[in-house]
């Protein structure tokens, strides 16, 4: 090793730049939360925006949200029991500018999910909770599976 202290030109710091952000990406690729997993939670949330889209004055669809509920709560605890196991520290709370306005636009958007689901129905669209539960489940299938740490990354695109 040599101590000495040596300038880095633009392009050597550039590529090491390059090299870690893809070594951030392939890292993250490599701690995903298995597929069955994934399915699991949304699922779950699902028949959470489902059960609550057709329940009206206390009927059995609110036992179904309690149902989702009490399962999205051991997914998401097992998930996180499972990343302990693995060395990794899931951050629950957002730390950075950019990622508490990406919690804050996704909780408006499954906010509204959840709400026009509900009002629709109660307007007369009979099929409303089934098309929000499928929304945002698919939503949060996504969002688990191509963000999994909850960072947005940009994916290089090399032309070979």
């Amino acid at each position: 090793m040599n101590n000495e202290k040596e300038t880095i030109n633009k392009e050597e710091a550039a590529a090491t730049l390059e090299s870690l952000a893809s070594f951030k990406r392939d890292a993250t690729k490599s701690f995903r939360m298995p597929l069955l997993l994934i399915m699991l939670i949304s699922l779950s949330y699902s028949l959470i925006i489902f059960s609550y889209g057709m329940s009206e004055h206390g009927n059995m669809w609110a036992l179904g949200a309690l149902i989702g509920g009490a399962a999205f709560f051991i997914f998401i605890a097992f998930s996180v029991y499972t990343f302990r196991l693995l060395g990794i520290k899931v951050s629950v709370f957002p730390k950075g500018k950019k990622r508490i306005v990406n919690e804050l636009v996704l909780a408006v958007i499954f906010g509204v999910i959840i709400i026009a689901g509900r009002e629709f129905r109660l307007l007369g669209f009979e099929f409303s909770p089934h098309i929000a539960a499928l929304i945002a489940g698919g939503l949060l299938a996504y969002l688990l599976y191509k963000y999994p740490t909850g960072e947005y990354m940009t994916m290089e695109k090399k032309n070979d």
